[in-house]
């Protein structure tokens, strides 16, 4: 009677043990993509990286209201600190970010910009790419995760473990990426500028200049995985290309960097487009995906001299 009445015990105890397991698991895999949330980090930004974010956004402030009121946060992004994400929000709701990068002459420049509330290293993304992977409890396991960018597009988290292989995932989309590729470009990414005092100040601009931002202009939403035909077409030319943004011809681009398409996420819609004016010079900012991912912003001169662009139905 004794041994029946200590096997219940046993077992009830077990199923108590079990229960309290999973509601741990449960609670430690919610509260995830809260507790990563990073506070903001404007005292690591130097003062130079500030102004510099100031003045790129009262240029988009010009063509969308929402920058001139919103408030700017500065995150560091690895590996070292080679840049900055900064977050621009009106009362905790987001209204854009961007990538502010330093380059080798200690430059400040805007590698990428996003305009509404879509935007990089966002945490729900975060937090379902972890439970995909069933690594929920990065933190309790010793581990760490850092916000990491790589030019010439290519944002990422790096999930580390005590002696073990370091995990890469997307901030754009929230896709696995190949270590040994992450960890060659780590390895070979040149030396940090932080802290190194080469940072250069920000130009002011002079009296009577004004840097504007025309509307943003949407394109045709498409899946350029469900239209392969420009897969057998020829890359357009960049002038027809400027051209017909230009024109606002309504156009359906594709964007493809071949190889190299893993530093892009692509091959990608072009879904937006956003001309930036200064005196008589202007630079136009093309927008990338939207559709499964985020919509960013980047210099048309940079995909030029990294992919090409295609059209869809030429």
């Amino acid at each position: 009677m004794k041994s029946t009445i200590a096997q219940k015990q046993s077992r009830i105890q077990r199923r108590i043990y079990v229960l309290l397991s999973v509601m741990i698991s449960f609670a430690v895999c919610s509260f995830w993509p809260t507790a990563y949330a990073t506070a903001p980090t404007s005292h690591l930004a130097p003062a130079a990286v500030e102004q510099y974010a100031e003045q790129q956004a009262h240029a988009l402030g010009t063509s969308n209201s929402d920058w001139l009121a919103a408030k700017l946060d500065y995150y560091p992004l690895g590996p070292g600190t080679h840049g900055w994400f900064v977050q621009a929000s009106i009362s905790d709701k987001r209204v854009g970010y961007m990538i502010i990068s330093v380059t080798s002459l200690g430059e400040l420049t805007l590698s990428e910009y996003g305009q509404g509330e879509q935007a990089l290293y966002d945490n729900e993304l975060l937090g379902q790419a972890l439970e995909r992977l069933h690594q929920t409890i990065v933190q309790a396991a010793g581990g760490k995760i850092t916000a990491h960018y790589a030019p010439p597009l290519l944002a990422y988290w790096k999930l580390e473990y005590p002696n073990q292989d370091a995990l890469y995932v997307d901030a754009s989309n929230g896709d696995l990426l190949p270590g040994h590729t992450l960890l060659q470009l780590e390895n070979n990414a040149p030396p940090s500028s932080w802290g190194a005092g080469k940072l250069l100040e920000p130009q002011h601009n002079s009296a009577g200049t004004v840097v504007r931002t025309n509307q943003v202009y949407t394109h045709p939403a498409f899946d350029p995985s469900q239209q392969l035909a420009w897969l057998t077409s020829e890359p357009l030319q960049p002038a027809h290309i400027e051209k017909s943004l230009q024109y606002k011809q309504n156009e359906a681009l594709v964007f493809s960097a071949g190889e190299r398409n893993l530093f892009y996420g692509g091959p990608l819609p072009v879904s937006a487009h956003q001309w930036w004016h200064q005196d008589s010079d202007s630079i136009l900012y093309v927008a990338l995906g939207g559709t499964h991912s985020v919509q960013r912003f980047v210099p048309f001169n940079t995909l030029r001299n990294d992919g090409h662009f295609y059209m869809i139905n030429p």
